[in-house]
């Protein structure tokens, strides 16, 4: 096995993107550890015993300098951009917010959302998933947790993917015009709201219970959170809360258009619409990856990994890989719920996503509403795919119904 020449492998080609998985079956094959020079020097891992060993190996693994390409300052980022026990720190500043009863006391706002939505458009018999429900409906429910008026979504809606583009460039969050204005416009937009919010808060006005009011108010050994901090929270709340279940949305639905005999049998039995959301996530991971450094020297399948390198760690291989799942590439809704959720599509270990009770409830009730509301569902011409090198999704899904 070689490291370099086995396979060519670039986050930003068109070959990888136009059929992830061939990519991933060769790398798996031919150097599970891979190493790339474009569009700079970094490692990717694809078996899934080794992304799940590693994900769990937060001693060796680190994201202190963030999970992105470029190489964030150390102790300026939050939750994927740090290690414990600042990372316990800020994911307990949270968890009251994603705890299960907070999840569901949501449900019925969140139905009553996608419901309304589909209402809207239902009658006009032809649409554009993404945009009609796939992106308003995680984006609204984001103004609701951080305070913001729900028409803002507009807004949004032109940072947020920009801003994830940023992930797989090297110069990060400076990588390109559209990421810089993105990252200025919601840093003037969320500086204004954040400091509103922390002079009410002081002040003693009455304030939201909202999950804005609660980074702003937590205190961890007699010490709140930073302003930049708060700032980071909101950044990585908006863009992870919003942006991944919009893949998620417009990912099952296309799969179930593909795939009409599974479309049938979520039709016909809404018990499997919890499988149907997990083999989605596992057979789409709406996120590729992620980056780690490590803080050792570490050599596998006799590669050397320098330590500090930034190593990828491919959650949609690993989710593919046939040492770790029967048929991996097979589409198949029936399969057993309870090994569906072993998926690594939220990743693994401490930095599980808190929001994927969330994430699941809101692809749930959006198939709920597709299901009841938009019969014989098939597609309306070619979708176009995000252009984010990290996601896997679209951005637009022409669609069209009885």
């Amino acid at each position: 096995m070689t490291s370099n020449d086995a396979v060519h492998f670039s986050l930003l080609s068109e070959e990888f993107h136009a059929d992830p998985p061939a990519m991933f079956a060769a790398m798996r094959e031919r150097c599970p550890v891979h190493h790339a020079n474009e569009p700079a020097p970094h490692f990717s891992l694809t078996r899934e015993a080794d992304v799940a060993g590693s994900l769990r190996d937060d001693a060796t693994w680190s994201s202190k300098f963030g999970p992105g390409h470029a190489y964030g300052e150390p102790g300026s980022g939050v939750l994927v951009s740090s290690d414990p026990p600042a990372h316990t720190a800020e994911r307990l500043a949270i968890t009251r917010n994603f705890k299960p009863s907070a999840i569901e006391a949501m449900e019925g706002d969140i139905r009553t959302l996608v419901y309304g939505l589909v209402e809207g458009f239902k009658d006009r018999g032809r649409g554009e998933l993404i945009a009609d429900l796939g992106m308003p409906v995680p984006l609204t429910v984001m103004c609701w947790m951080l305070g913001t008026p729900a028409e803002d979504i507009e807004k949004f809606r032109n940072w947020v993917l920009p801003m994830a583009e940023a992930v797989a460039y090297v110069g990060g969050r400076r990588a390109n015009d559209t990421v810089i204005n993105a990252y200025k416009s919601y840093g003037d937009y969320f500086g204004a709201h954040i400091r509103d919010r922390m002079a009410a808060v002081e002040a003693g006005d009455d304030v939201p219970d909202d999950l804005l009011t609660r980074l702003l108010t937590v205190q961890r050994d007699g010490t709140r959170l930073t302003f930049a901090q708060v700032l980071g929270f909101c950044q990585f709340l908006l863009v992870a809360g919003s942006a991944t279940t919009t893949l998620l949305i417009g990912n099952l639905a296309k799969r179930l258009m593909e795939f009409p005999e599974q479309f049938e049998l979520v039709r016909n039995d809404r018990s499997l619409i919890p499988n149907a959301i997990e083999e989605s996530l596992r057979f789409d991971a709406p996120v590729h990856g992620l980056f780690r450094t490590n803080n050792f020297p570490v050599t596998l399948y006799g590669v050397d990994i320098p330590v500090d390198s930034k190593v990828l760690m491919m959650f949609g291989s690993a989710n593919r890989d046939p040492e770790a799942w029967d048929r991996p590439d097979e589409f198949d809704i029936t399969r057993d719920l309870g090994a569906l959720k072993r998926h690594a599509a939220f990743g693994v270990g401490i930095h599980y996503c808190l929001g994927a009770p969330l994430s699941r409830m809101e692809g749930a009730l959006a198939l709920e509403a597709i299901l009841d509301h938009l019969p014989h569902l098939r597609p309306d011409g070619p979708p176009s795919r995000v252009k984010a090198p990290i996601l896997k999704g679209f951005e637009t899904l022409p669609v069209r119904w009885d």
